[in-house]
């Protein structure tokens, strides 16, 4: 079958803490990993989509992929280790919900997804490949990522990436570095922090840090600013977004809902790169990200398309 988009990466659990209430800390698992929950969030906006990654044979795996599988993702793609377990991430949120995390992902199922375990018929029949560059910290999971783009280049299959800088998951922040640099590189479709920017170019000017890394394959990219909202840039058009203010409960999440609904947008429209067109995918992409705040969780608080089209309504 394919698929609009495939999404190649982490799928990891979230130890979300509870509400405090005086008995010390107290954590629920939810799913997540960046390329998990854009799968689901676009899954949730009527795409097709399916999951290339590796989780251990252990309760935290199935958690994964039965939720990744009800909403609608394949799990075609899902490599099940028996001797790995499970990633791990210990999630603390401060007063204003957000987060910094804990990580536990020593030689877990995913940093050990190999190229023999990649679908390549997955990634030739979709219309988009979607990668971060966590994967590259790890050597075996860095040649899986490696190959799979290197199958859809090949395809003329369309490369979107999200560097989702995770510092304290690198032993060298020069690789971090190079390890963005590289998936940027790679890009037809970027999704990037202003702060992400700032620390792989050292330049502060977000604008400016995109202009030093525009290459000829990359058609376009959006800007994100956490609650500030976003700027969508072509080679032809810059638009901005302003964020929509909401009670938040907890951001893990909200970029990727970001970069699913932007997906979701490009995919609708046609790639229709217009004005007006990138407007309009701008905003749904913000609304998405800002819904998924006001929940716990990055799958869990994924909105569905008619929930974005009522938060839509509500402000207009």
């Amino acid at each position: 079958m394919a698929h609009d988009v495939v999404s190649l990466g982490e799928l990891l659990i979230d130890l979300v803490p509870l509400p405090d209430e005086g008995q010390g800390l107290s954590f629920v698992a939810k799913p997540g990993g960046a390329p998990g929950n854009a799968a689901v969030g676009l899954a949730k906006l009527g795409r097709s989509v399916a999951m290339l990654s590796k989780v251990g044979a252990d309760a935290f795996g199935r958690l994964l992929t039965s939720t990744v599988e009800a909403a609608g993702v394949s799990i075609a793609g899902i490599a099940v280790s028996p001797v790995h377990r499970t990633g791990l991430a210990v999630v603390t949120l401060d007063a204003g919900g957000d987060r910094d995390f804990l990580f536990y992902r020593e030689n877990c199922a995913d940093v050990n997804f190999s190229v023999e375990e990649v679908r390549e018929d997955l990634i030739r029949a979709a219309g988009i490949l979607h990668v971060n560059s966590l994967v590259l910290a790890s050597p075996i999971s860095a040649d899986a990522q490696r190959h799979a783009i290197s199958v859809a280049h090949k395809a003329g299959i369309l490369i979107s990436a999200d560097p989702n800088l995770r510092p304290l998951l690198w032993a060298d922040r020069a690789a971090m570095v190079a390890a963005a640099r590289e998936v940027v590189g790679t890009a037809n479709i970027l999704k990037i922090g202003e702060d992400e920017l700032a620390t792989i170019t050292g330049i502060s000017d977000p604008h400016e840090a995109l202009r030093s890394l525009w290459h000829p394959g990359l058609q376009v990219a959006a800007i994100t600013a956490g609650a500030r909202g976003a700027t969508i840039v072509t080679p032809d058009e810059r638009v901005t977004v302003q964020g929509m203010p909401v009670r938040v409960v907890d951001t893990t999440g909200a970029g990727d809902a970001f970069m699913a609904a932007f997906l979701a947008g490009l995919l609708d429209s046609g790639f229709d790169l217009s004005r007006v067109s990138l407007e309009k995918i701008g905003i749904e992409a913000c609304a998405f990200g800002a819904i998924t705040t006001t929940a716990a969780g990055g799958m869990d608080a994924m909105p569905d398309r008619d929930k974005l089209e009522s938060f839509l309504g509500d402000r207009s």
